[in-house]
């Protein structure tokens, strides 16, 4: 609920935002100074965020388990300062930075020193350009200041590039962080399943109990090792600990999908536990549900293949995680299998293979190929 308000006072900044450049402009402004507030916006949205982000993460006791640019085939994979790095082929606004903080001495007054110098990075370069300068660089300083009141305003309780740290944790009880400090083994499986190291990462997470809100990492863990009734026990404790409802509800639909595709249940007892699955999570809001990856197996299931084959491709493009574009390209390849259609899905599961090499559902829709009906030919 507070996320769907957040989301839209977002929009109605913006609209606001729009409506008086626009007025401005109508008003005398001059053009150059506009061009720089639509600069400084860009520039202020996603970009500066993330710099200030990587400049101040050590300060707050934040650690980074990827830093990703681009979507798509992968260009470069390597490793920068201990923290993996990869780029992707299609250009986007801003980082990927999945990150966890870990536990120290002083966790609040860490973040607190952080988002402070966060705060006062991004407001002072824009209050510098904005009355030190003219122009376009006046505007792009507007534009800056703009971005930084929409991300204090929408950023709700976020623990980077809000003001939530600043202003309200010195002040919140003992459990504010609560859920937000992780274990270090458990933020070094998270670590190795972003480069793909999946039996590495189950013995990370062997080595010690894991935290309650770390259960995502294990459901994770088992999901891609092809453990599917373990993989839906974990995801359906995740729901009950909070975790993150569109990433629980995802993996729940996965491995009920990988158990119908490894022969473990009929797609008739698939489709009557996928289906309630993702309603549960969608009642509200049917726009996620069609964001959600199982949702295009469910398609396949009920013999809807070719709207399967076009959510497969349009969830697989949207993806900046590795082991998510190739469970999008395991989905697509199920979904070209069920249209006749071998040959592309195979390229499919050569690009997942590419993507995430130990994950054990490339396996399972590469076996469904064997059950393919040959083409249906033309009588003579």
């Amino acid at each position: 609920m507070i996320e769907r308000l957040l989301l839209q006072m977002g929009r109605l900044l913006l609209a606001a935002g729009a409506l008086a450049l626009l007025v401005a402009l109508l008003d005398g402004l001059p053009v150059s100074t506009a061009v720089g507030c639509a600069v400084g916006f860009l520039i202020g949205r996603e970009p500066l965020p993330d710099l200030w982000f990587l400049l101040t993460h050590r300060l707050g006791g934040v650690r980074l388990a990827l830093i990703s640019y681009g979507r798509g085939r992968r260009l470069w994979r390597g490793t920068i300062a201990g923290v993996p790095v990869e780029v992707g082929l299609r250009p986007t606004s801003g980082l990927y930075l999945p990150w966890c903080l870990l536990p120290s001495r002083t966790p609040r007054l860490r973040l607190w020193l952080a988002s402070t110098g966060q705060a006062v990075l991004h407001a002072g370069l824009g209050l510098w350009l904005a009355t030190s300068f003219t122009g376009p660089t006046r505007g792009i300083g507007f534009g800056l200041l703009f971005t930084f009141g929409l991300l204090a305003l929408t950023r709700g309780k976020s623990l980077v590039s809000s003001l939530w740290p600043v202003l309200v944790l010195p002040f919140a009880g003992p459990e504010a962080l609560g859920d937000e400090v992780w274990t270090p083994h458990g933020f070094e499986a998270e670590r190795l399943l972003l480069q793909g190291r999946i039996g590495e990462a189950r013995g990370r997470v062997e080595e010690a109990p894991i935290a309650p809100h770390e259960a995502g990492v294990a459901a994770v863990i088992v999901l891609a090792q092809g453990r599917y009734q373990g993989a839906e026990e974990l995801a359906r404790a995740a729901l009950e600990h909070d975790w993150n409802n569109i990433n629980a509800h995802s993996f729940l639909g996965l491995a009920i999908v990988g158990q119908v595709d490894s022969g473990e249940l009929s797609p008739e007892r698939g489709v009557a536990r996928l289906g309630p699955a993702l309603a549960a999570f969608g009642h509200n809001d049917r726009a996620i549900v069609r964001s959600v990856l199982p949702a295009a197996d469910l398609a396949r299931f009920t013999g809807d293949h070719e709207a399967a084959v076009r959510a497969a491709r349009r969830l697989r493009s949207g993806y900046r995680v590795s082991l998510w574009i190739a469970l999008a390209e395991c989905s697509l390849a199920a979904a070209l299998i069920a249209a006749q259609r071998a040959e592309e899905a195979r390229k499919a599961l050569a690009r997942a293979r590419r993507e995430y090499p130990e994950l054990a559902r490339i396996a399972d829709v590469e076996r469904l190929l064997e059950h393919e009906p040959p083409p249906a030919t033309a009588p003579r």
